[in-house]
């Protein structure tokens, strides 16, 4: 959806022609640090490489390290992989049931003497209760971070995101409504915490903190200082296609809209709802089924199961798998991650049905009809669950043997075991397929390539 034109190129041109493609006095990183806290109403705003990186500067900025804990949302990843990079233990809050948003009870719950901030997703563009999490986090003397990767110009009451809590992170990858490539920002409106993150993103000969090099470039910028001009207009768009999407659902008593925090704007991302076939009778596989058979473009379950029932965070290999930093001798809390210890996420996590919401009007309309007749299908039965093919088994069994494996290197491997010969467009298809599937799935490890897990 995101356009491109004379603008971004006349920019690159000019990045070019200078023979200084870093940060420079004047640049477009100095416009882009500069529109982006304009725009987003901050007063600092810090560029990055990518999120990721400006997250794992965080820590150090706050103060949190060894023996610490830091409160994260269990439906993504991010921030528990995060506190390993930092020898921080990750302590998983709930969710609510219709927003599948932290719940600040939950968070309340989990606050010890060793919790040095809160970590908050706008999951997918719908604003998190950040009100309350800050008052709790005021009244622990703790921070709020939160993560707007999916919620650029969203607000609750009024206030951008970003801004409720001490720091707020926005990421600029190809998949985001402000896509640049690769490219992150921070926004924060304390003097001492910017101060202190710019510390640790670029350490030049002597570093004064443990610090890297995190920097965005100016060919990063160039793009970025024009999209940021065009995300209003992007958001204009893909909160129609939300409205298109939410009425295809409207009439079905077993797919129920997602919940929005009150008082709220959302800044579309992906489009959710959440599968209650169980009211209804159907079968979760036949819905499946009913899916693919209407050409739906929709997955199933995001990744299934919260971060902490996946094998780095069960057993965490970062430090040479010497058990940090649950076994650091700065730390005095344990580790218990049995299976219910969120059970909201638990539940709803194998129901989420998702599409990208970044789509044109029509786009949209296209999905929502495709959408009303796999509920069809589910309803009349008229479709049987779906199995693994035989090829779909040889590619886990491949990826669960030899993996990560990227498209070519299946390929190859089908080849090879005279298997046949599949074109990459095929296989890339076949193994995006298995990404949303379950027990058996995949799951994206890098550059192309596909990871296998067994959730049975």
């Amino acid at each position: 959806m995101p356009t491109y034109g004379k603008e971004e190129i006349r920019n690159l041109t000019k990045v070019i022609e200078s023979g200084n493609f870093a940060d420079k006095p004047g640049g477009f990183m100095d416009q882009f640090r500069s529109d982006f806290a304009r725009d987003l109403r901050a007063k600092h705003a810090i560029a990055g490489a990518t999120a990721m990186v400006l997250m794992q500067a965080i820590p150090g900025a706050i103060g949190a390290g060894a023996g610490d804990e830091i409160i994260c949302d269990p439906i993504v990843q991010f921030h528990g992989l995060v506190c390993l990079h930092a020898n921080i233990v990750p302590v998983w809050a709930d969710v609510t049931r219709d927003s599948f948003l932290m719940d600040p009870k939950s968070v309340e719950e989990r606050i010890t003497e060793r919790t040095r901030a809160i970590w908050v997703t706008h999951l997918w563009g719908f604003p998190a209760e950040v009100e309350e999490l800050r008052r709790i986090a005021d009244s622990h003397g703790i921070y709020l971070l939160e993560d707007c990767a999916h919620a650029i110009f969203a607000e609750y009451k009024g206030k951008y995101l970003g801004n409720w809590g001490h720091i707020g992170t926005f990421s600029f990858n190809m998949a985001k409504q402000l896509p640049t490539g690769e490219g992150a920002m921070a926004i924060t409106n304390d003097d001492r915490l910017a101060a202190e993150l710019n510390k640790r993103i670029i350490f030049g000969e002597s570093p004064v903190v443990l610090s890297s090099n995190y920097r965005m470039t100016e060919f990063q910028a160039a793009v970025g200082v024009e999209q940021l001009k065009k995300v209003p207009g992007y958001l204009d768009t893909y909160r129609e296609g939300k409205e298109i999407l939410d009425s295809a659902i409207a009439d079905c008593p077993w797919l129920d809209r997602r919940g929005e925090t009150a008082e709220s704007v959302v800044a579309p991302y992906w489009w959710v709802c959440i599968f209650r076939g169980e009211r209804e009778g159907v079968d979760y596989g036949v819905f499946q089924a009913a899916l693919r058979q209407a050409g739906a473009m929709f997955g199933i379950g995001f990744t299934q199961r919260p971060a902490y029932l996946y094998e780095i965070f069960r057993n965490p290999n970062a430090y040479g798998n010497k058990g940090c930093p649950y076994d650091c001798r700065h730390y005095g809390g344990e580790v218990d991650w049995a299976e219910g210890l969120c059970p909201v996420a638990e539940d709803v996590m194998p129901r989420l049905v998702i599409t990208s919401n970044m789509v044109s009007v029509e786009a949209a309309r296209e999905k929502a009809a495709s959408l009303r007749e796999a509920i069809r299908l589910a309803e009349s039965g008229d479709v049987e669950p779906i199995t693994y093919s035989e090829a779909e088994k040889l590619v886990l069994e491949l990826v669960e043997a030899d993996g990560p494996l990227d498209p070519s290197e299946v390929m190859e491997a089908f080849k090879n075991k005279g298997r046949g010969e599949l074109d990459e467009h095929a296989m890339f298809t076949l193994m995006e397929g298995l990404r949303h599937r379950f027990p058996y799935k995949l799951s994206y490890a890098g550059p192309r390539k596909y990871a296998y897990h067994d959730l049975s």
